[in-house]
């Protein structure tokens, strides 16, 4: 119940009882939740202080809104460490996850010229285009696009790419992955994603780019993977540089910047 006498705003305290129930298990994933009306009544609060509650659970992936029919307990956030390279695989298995990929397309392009810069090969050069469902536990969760120069692996069309993850089939054509750059942007789901995404279509979601390269710094994949912004969340561990390393960097403190 709300306490009174608490420091706390009473949609916070709302937000931790249901948050308390969703870890103990009371609540359960596809459980649904009592209404606005109905929580309101319950704990003696506005209809407002109640949807601020939700709708934080709701931005925050524990709750999932489904339109005429009500608000439920999502399924468990996924958290990604974005400080290292991993996998879709490891990444799944690491949360207990059974994961799969389904083929969506495969064929080869020409690379445009600012593929071909990222992928350190010539315009025009030939490049796999593989398009991929990734699922746990037969839930999607992801859509990955991977661009691969076909003289890096010309037969790997003919390799099974639904039940063999891409990394380990490079390893058997001596492509070892040592690390990428990626970058991280929240995007609307276009009809064609939410429809393999089983989402709404406009749903957020979160778009990782990036390219994975060998322990020569060379280039083996461009990717684009779409994830479904409500079941992923990227950790990132910062640090300050003191003084001396900026100035050495040639970069400026922020006193010495004139506005």
């Amino acid at each position: 119940m709300i306490d009174l006498n608490s420091k706390l705003p009473y949609y916070s305290q709302l937000k931790e009882s249901i948050l308390n129930q969703i870890n103990s298990g009371a609540l359960k994933k596809g459980d649904k939740i009592p209404s606005e009306l109905d929580l309101a009544e319950q704990y003696g609060i506005s209809r407002p202080t109640v949807r601020q509650a939700i709708g934080e659970l709701v931005q925050e992936g524990y709750l999932v809104k489904k339109r005429g029919l009500g608000t439920f307990v999502s399924s468990p956030i996924i958290t990604g460490n974005a400080n290292m390279f991993t996998t879709f695989a490891e990444e799944m298995m690491a949360s207990g996850l059974v994961h799969r990929a389904k083929l969506i397309s495969g064929c080869i392009v020409q690379a445009s010229d600012k593929l071909a810069s990222e992928l350190m090969i010539k315009p025009g050069s030939k490049v796999f285009e593989i398009v991929r469902l990734r699922l746990a536990n037969d839930e999607p969760l992801a859509i990955r696009t991977s661009f691969i120069p076909c003289d890096l692996y010309p037969d790997l069309l003919q390799e099974d790419l639904e039940d063999v993850p891409l990394y380990v089939l490079f390893e058997k054509k001596g492509l070892v992955a040592n690390g990428s750059t990626q970058s991280f942007q929240a995007v609307a789901a276009l009809p064609e994603e939410a429809e393999l995404l089983q989402a709404e279509h406009g749903s957020p979601m979160m778009l990782c780019s990036g390219v994975a390269y060998n322990e020569k710094k060379l280039p083996i994949e461009k990717y684009k993977a779409l994830h479904l912004g409500n079941r992923f969340r990227f950790t990132i561990e910062q640090s300050i540089r003191s003084p001396a390393a900026l100035r050495q960097e040639g970069i400026m403190s922020f006193e010495q910047i004139h506005f």
